[in-house]
């Protein structure tokens, strides 16, 4: 079960050498790798391979999109504290500059 809440693709049927053990048996390996290339888990991994880029973004992009959007924020926060500093300085002083 912890499998499917990593978004891994588990199934107990399968023959472990090709997924986590490593595979050994090399005299019986074309009937070994045809066996799981027709097996559920197989089909599901290749699904994935295909479909996982077109549904996630690149992680570069997304930090990049956040610094971006941070940085417009802090602009945006900065140039209200120099907008109170010139009032509160020109208040001082009778004047209005906007």
């Amino acid at each position: 079960m912890a499998t499917k809440k990593l978004g891994k693709i588990g199934n107990t049927k399968v023959d472990g050498s090709f997924i986590s053990d490593g595979f050994f048996n090399w005299k019986a390996g074309t009937e070994k790798f045809r066996k799981h290339d027709e097996s559920e888990c197989h089909k599901k991994a290749v699904e994935r391979l295909v479909t996982l880029p077109a549904t996630t973004r690149d992680v570069g992009e997304v930090l990049s999109a956040g610094h971006a959007k941070e940085k417009d924020d802090k602009r945006k926060q900065l140039l209200q504290i120099l907008r109170s500093i010139r009032f509160l300085a020109c208040s001082k002083c009778g004047y209005i500059i906007y």
